[in-house]
């Protein structure tokens, strides 16, 4: 009785090793579904911040900066859902960008936007999707010509958003770096 009871404990402790993993990517901790997600690398976790059941997570692995969406699902298990990596165009940019967009079952985006500030002026970054073309310098003239229109605070050189978004407005954002009066000192496609 005792041996079949020890079966039945060593199989359960089997099934809930394996479970995370086979249902799609899944761990048990946070650092665990980082860790085995795209880059494969170990890094230090930068900045982070919560929005709702996901976060957002800047790794810096010592050659890039990679910025990761990570979901917590039923309260225990963590899965990363998208990383995108913050890559300098060139030394001399005051703002270094990325966004990644991943479709969900309902036909939306799932959408982070990153920056980081190499000027220490900058104290907030406004996101828009106006398209590249427009030469738009006031900030009532962008949030009238864009759809997506996100203010993000600076803090540690950092600043993300999560938002959800339909199809129409996923795509063609400019980043703009302000500094405390509002005027743009760096701007980045």
């Amino acid at each position: 009785m005792k041996a079949r009871r020890l079966l039945l404990f060593c199989l359960l402790l089997l099934v809930l090793y394996f479970i995370p993993s086979v249902m799609g990517g899944y761990s048990y901790t946070e650092q665990n579904a980082i860790r085995s997600s795209t880059p494969y690398k170990d890094g230090e976790a930068v900045y982070e911040k919560q929005f709702g059941n996901k976060k957002i997570v800047i790794l810096d692995t010592g050659n890039a900066h990679y910025v990761t969406l990570v979901s917590k699902a039923w309260g225990v298990l963590y899965r990363v859902n998208q990383t995108s990596s913050i890559n300098a165009r060139d030394p001399q940019d005051k703002i270094n960008i990325t966004w990644s967009a991943h479709l969900t079952k309902d036909k939306r985006y799932d959408t982070i936007l990153a920056a980081e500030v190499a000027d220490q002026r900058i104290k907030k970054v406004i996101v828009t999707n106006e398209g590249s073309n427009n030469n738009l310098s006031s900030l009532d003239e962008l949030k009238k010509q864009s759809t997506v229109y996100v203010e993000m605070d600076v803090i540690n050189g950092y600043a993300v958003h999560y938002i959800n978004l339909p199809t129409s407005d996923a795509g063609n954002f400019v980043f703009r770096g302000l500094d405390e009066q509002g005027n743009i000192l760096a701007k980045g496609f």
